[in-house]
């Protein structure tokens, strides 16, 4: 319950049609499914909602929840249960009347963006001036800013444009007791083109690896890279998604290969790396793709053992790439590059330019990133094994690991059958390291697909463990506690931190601090035995890493 009190100092802060205490409007708010193992699909309940359209505004709503010992929590574009409450009293910030594109520096080739601009908004116009930004794998609809400040941040185009963390500059942060900091050379008032000074640069605590998801207050602007687009000034499509269509020039080329093992992909990647080419690259499984396009009739190819075999084993290291020159001449060039390559690691290409109908469907999603939505279709609703950025052949290996711990959970009917080996894989800049997701998709109709989540992630931890890998999983609570002591008791620096930055713990920190247990009656004892083994040899103690 939200005081009268308080809710009027709400009021006066964003003008009462803007804030909100119906019951059916917070409902609206606490429907977040994704990442969400409750089966009604519901999290927390905020117990008032507000739409701030300023910096000024959001100042005063932190304050007010700090004079009433409210906490605050922000929402910009949204994705899942990580966007709601963790705790009871709080007041949900809906940024969604923060929607400006601020300015595009074009010779400098930088954007100021507020929360609710969406990468597709702000693509369309960099478009327009020769730009581009880039946008995460969860899609055109989410905010640069969230994933520059807040969250992880990757995408199709990190062979090119990197990823949030590093495209992050100027930044304009309202912290937990309504003060404003300015980053970089904006704290300076010197502009926004650099994130790390002169003047103040706390980079690391704003985001570290992953954010703090509003755990540590509010940012309201801030300034992201651009990049070169050598393409048409805007892309005419038509259709949507599975149906799309769109004239693709002849400087932009879309390829798959194919590798005949883990070594010769990774060992192609880095020569990849080495010749700097390519716009965009990602390794999905083909399997992926058919359970994007036909969820059902497409997972019963993988019943038949010959499909299988072709589908889940002889191509199962993809790699989908994106080549974009500045000139024909220079697209070619990098055309020549790739096919050496590949011919070189005993791999095959494909070149989808010439594939009819997936020449039109590919560019729009590997170029605006729009297929994310099919990924719902399979299971109605899908989970993520999140690890962190590590060295190419590592990633190979914990891709390896987490499609061998799938194979449990599809021998039960808890997971769609995938084929396993299915990861969402994208090379960084020079491709001697990488991004890796892999999926799983479940029911939430079914109580096995429930009660298996927890038991996913704990193997997906215990494999990065084992890999001395460090999951970006590590925001869901019973992975920091098991992950904080081998990894230089990260947790405990987070919690001071958080105290230092907000004494009186008015942001919801519960994706930021909080720990928590693992549903251990459903963890095989064996593998909680190994866990409780590897954490005591690995732990971190106050003289410094394990022996």
């Amino acid at each position: 319950m939200i005081s009268d009190e308080a809710y009027r100092e709400l009021e006066e802060a964003v003008g009462a049609e803007n804030v909100s205490r119906e019951p059916a409007v917070l409902e609206g708010y606490a429907w977040q499914p994704f990442l969400n193992d409750d089966p009604a699909l519901w999290i927390r309940r905020p117990v008032a909602v507000v739409l701030p359209s300023t910096t000024e505004e959001v100042q005063a709503v932190v304050r007010a929840c700090n004079r009433h010992g409210l906490k605050f929590k922000a929402l910009s574009t949204g994705w899942g249960a990580a966007s709601g409450p963790t705790s009871e009293g709080v007041v949900q910030l809906d940024m969604r009347r923060m929607d400006r594109i601020l300015e595009i520096d074009e010779r400098n080739m930088i954007a100021v963006v507020e929360p609710y601009v969406s990468g597709a908004q702000l693509q369309a116009e960099a478009m327009k001036l020769g730009l581009n930004t880039h946008i995460i794998g969860a899609g055109p609809s989410c905010s640069p800013l969230a994933s520059a400040t807040s969250m992880s941040g990757v995408g199709h185009d990190c062979i090119y444009m990197a990823y949030s963390a590093r495209n992050v500059l100027g930044v304009e942060w309202v912290l937990p007791d309504g003060e404003v900091l300015r980053l970089g050379t904006l704290g300076s008032g010197l502009g926004w083109y650099n994130g790390d000074g002169p003047g103040p640069s706390l980079r690391g605590i704003m985001r570290g690896a992953l954010g703090a998801l509003s755990g540590l207050g509010v940012f309201t602007k801030c300034a992201v890279k651009l990049y070169n687009w050598p393409g048409p000034p805007s892309l005419e499509a038509e259709g949507l998604i599975l149906d799309s269509r769109v004239e693709v020039p002849e400087n932009i080329r879309f390829y798959m290969a194919f590798f005949p093992g883990p070594g010769e992909f990774a060992d192609a990647m880095y020569k990849i790396g080495e010749a700097e080419i390519g716009y965009a690259a990602v390794r999905i499984a083909p399997v992926a793709y058919t359970a994007l396009v036909m969820p059902h009739s497409g997972m019963g190819i993988l019943e038949t053992k010959a499909l299988r075999s072709i589908l889940a084993d002889t191509l199962a290291y993809p790699l989908t790439f994106v080549l974009a020159g500045d000139s024909l001449e220079e697209t070619e060039y990098q055309e020549a590059a790739l096919k050496r390559i590949v011919l070189d690691h005993g791999g095959f290409m494909l070149e989808v330019n010439k594939m009819g109908p997936l020449a039109a469907f590919m560019p729009l999603n590997f170029l605006r990133v729009s297929i994310i939505p099919l990924a719902f279709r399979p299971g109605g609703i899908f989970g993520t094994c999140l690890d962190g950025n590590e060295a190419l052949d590592l990633q190979m290996k914990w891709v390896d690991a987490i499609a061998a711990a799938k194979q449990e959970f599809f021998a039960r009917g808890a997971f769609m059958e995938d084929g396993g080996n299915n990861p969402y894989f994208v090379p960084y800049e020079n491709n001697t390291w990488a991004h890796c997701e892999v999926l799983y998709a479940y029911s939430v109709d079914s109580k096995e697909s429930l009660d298996s989540l927890n038991p996913m992630e704990f193997s997906s931890t215990l494999n990065a463990i084992r890999l001395c890998m460090t999951p970006l999983s590590a925001f869901i609570a019973p992975v920091r506690k098991a992950l904080s002591p081998l990894a230089g008791n990260f947790n405990q620096w987070q919690r001071r931190i958080s105290a230092a930055f907000d004494p009186r713990e008015t942001a919801d920190k519960g994706f930021y601090t909080e720990e928590g247990e693992f549903a251990w009656e459903r963890i095989d004892p064996a593998k909680r035995r190994e866990l409780e083994e590897l954490s005591e040899k690995l732990r971190w103690t106050e003289e410094g890493p394990p022996g």
